[in-house]
């Protein structure tokens, strides 16, 4: 049964695989790669004129409008057992809650209710929903729909989210003697068949945004019978691969491995979707990607670092949010492409299982990495180089502020790289050249990732540490992690809300703990197993202070503040984590698709806005 400590808040990690859902980073570029390159690519891999497009590639019917895009691996369908970016860029076509922010931007905005009310001690949310709403399965849906949805969130044993339910939002609900959710105890209640009442235990500025995410998709209710009271009218593994929603697009096809696509709801109680269907070939290779992409196969993708020129991007006009908008190209078919850039809420990083991999060693990877380096040499200046796992625009004072904190108080060397300091703190450790430390770099396979791990490797060589470099496909890699069997790797969190708890709840110790610990049964927000040191509990302490102060008036905003510098500096002590950048969200796109633009939340959002000159797309 969940636990309100130790579940789960959905993973984002996004791999750097190109797909649209992972345009909130920047994409890196896969090379040597077992991934079958698509039959349209010439016998050198690079792309054709596009004039004859593989057999495979998404094809519609006269009068038909698809919007065509790329995608990766996905394991399920299911809102709060999901953890990957690739599946939520489906489930936000496929599902309702009770609102959302359908377009990555910072504002919410009503999906199934019409309108909310809070009340004065900011405890109570009371929501109207729309009249007349019809799920996929064609039952109607109402105020015990969105009931049974949110106690999956917090009771199923498929649920990777309680903890954004029951600690992050805050809901009021009862525990056990273990700490334990006790099922149906939670305070979201159906005052009537259009009425939803939910209260927290505690004011929180950010709760509307906790539950536009999309965990709080709202399903029919009994759909599926994973918890008490429903025997479910499927089964669960059939939901999970052929779910029932309230939104814009019903579920059509997945291939595994190989294809999904949703079609339009013709019932849908929203605005109409402008295309006919969503297809998403899966391509887990960022090469095959690209030249997928070159072969005019997809509307909207991303650039691969490695083919990606900066001289090529040209910003036509900033806005106040920051939202650059121009033109890139020509690319490699010789196609001018539109081209949308913001500075994003996504955080770069160097992960450890602390069990795995001793202090000494991360601290050394800490002194040789020359954050500046990678910003501007692997990344060709599309990220920004950071030290704090909080975004620099959501740093107490801001990006100023925040580089000040970390060139001041950092303590392994501001933009530089220092192999003697590393070199003998290995030492201290009892390490030389005749007896080195070893340990395993494990990351998706991305040019980028390679071209960092291999420069901290060579430099490590010569502070008596020996690094071995791996590569897995991501649902591996997830495994591998999640049981305490991956040391190290490189990672990539993309926020859901503008909130620094939606980062640092990486760094808070009861979500880091992997599954081969005694008395674990759910999977780790990250295996880092930063668990039973002095700066662990500090930022334990200070996960709760900003949780008990989230009101946001000025002494308790003081108090939230400080406790967020402490947490930051607490993981610099023991370097459970390093962050290295922040990335951009980018979205490239062919000029017979019209796509609205998003926000800083990043180009993951819903495409009933997106039209297509069907005449033009080849």
């Amino acid at each position: 049964m969940p636990n309100s400590d130790s579940d789960r808040t959905r993973r984002r990690f996004l791999q750097s695989t190109g797909a649209l859902a992972a345009m909130t980073a920047v994409a890196g570029c896969s090379g040597g790669s077992d991934e079958e390159v698509p039959d349209e690519l010439d016998d050198g891999g690079n792309a054709t004129d596009g004039e004859d497009n593989d057999e495979s590639a998404e094809t519609t019917s006269d009068g038909e409008k698809t919007l065509r895009l790329l995608n990766a691996s996905i394991n399920t369908f299911d809102p709060p057992a999901n953890v990957l970016s690739s599946a939520n860029e489906v489930i936000f076509q496929v599902f309702d809650g009770l609102v959302g922010k359908p377009e990555g931007k910072s504002g919410v905005v009503n999906q199934l209710a019409t309108e909310y009310e809070i009340s004065d001690d900011g405890l109570t949310y009371t929501f109207t929903l729309t009249e007349d709403v019809v799920a996929h399965n064609g039952s109607s849906v109402g105020a015990a729909d969105v009931v049974y949805s949110w106690e999956r969130v917090a009771a199923s044993p498929d649920s990777s989210s309680a903890f954004l339910l029951l600690s992050d939002l805050g809901i009021e609900h009862k525990t056990n003697e273990e700490g334990e959710y006790v099922p149906g105890s939670m305070a979201v209640e159906a005052v009537d068949d259009r009425t939803v009442e939910v209260t927290l235990s505690s004011p929180y500025y950010a709760a509307l945004d906790i539950m536009s995410d999309a965990t709080f998709a709202v399903l029919p209710e009994g759909i599926v019978g994973d918890i008490e009271g429903y025997d479910g009218e499927m089964e669960y593994d059939e939901f999970t691969t052929s779910p029932v929603g309230t939104g814009p697009f019903e579920f059509d096809t997945w291939t595994s491995g190989e294809e999904m696509a949703v079609t339009a709801f013709d019932e849908y109680h929203g605005e109409a979707p402008m295309v006919d269907r969503v297809h998403w070939q899966v391509i887990e290779d960022t090469n095959a990607q690209y030249n997928y992409a070159m072969n005019r196969n997809v509307d909207a993708f991303s650039i691969p670092t490695a083919q990606y020129d900066p001289e090529l991007a040209t910003v036509n006009e900033t806005q106040d949010n920051g939202l650059q908008v121009g033109e890139y190209g020509p690319v490699q078919n010789g196609d001018m492409v539109d081209y949308l850039r913001i500075s994003g809420l996504s955080t770069q990083f160097m992960l450890f299982n602390n069990d795995q991999v001793i202090e000494p060693a991360r601290k050394a990877v800490a002194w040789v990495m020359d954050h500046e380096e990678i910003a501007n040499s692997a990344y060709k200046g599309r990220v920004e180089p950071g030290y704090h796992m909080t975004p620099a625009t959501l740093f107490p004072g801001g990006p100023e502020a925040a580089e000040e904190h970390a060139r001041e108080n950092y303590p392994y060397g501001y933009n530089e790289s220092n192999i003697e300091e590393a070199r003998l703190i290995m030492e201290e450790a009892g390490y030389s050249d005749d007896d080195p430390y070893e340990f395993e770099i494990l990351n998706v396979e991305d040019t980028t990732y390679e071209q960092i791990s291999n420069d901290l490797r060579d430099r490590l060589s010569a502070a008596h540490i020996e690094v071995s470099i791996s590569t897995a496909p991501f649902s591996t890699l997830l495994d591998r992690e999640f049981a305490g069997n991956r040391p190290a790797g490189l990672g990539e969190w993309g926020m859901s809300w503008a909130d620094p708890l939606n980062v640092l709840a990486l760094l808070y110790p009861p979500n880091t703990r992997s599954t081969d610990n005694e008395g674990v049964s759910g999977n780790p927000l990250v295996a880092l197993n930063w668990v039973d040191t002095e700066a662990s509990q500090t930022a334990r302490d200070s996960w709760n202070t900003m949780q008990e102060n989230s009101t946001r008036d000025d002494a308790a905003r003081e108090r939230w503040e400080e406790a967020l510098i402490q947490m930051e500096e607490a993981n610099w002590e023991d370097c459970a984590m390093i962050n290295y950048a922040y990335p951009a969200a980018e979205r490239f796109s062919y000029d017979w698709v019209d796509m609205p633009e998003f926000g800083e939340l990043g180009a993951l959002s819903r495409y009933t806005g997106v039209d297509i000159d069907t005449d033009a797309q080849p």
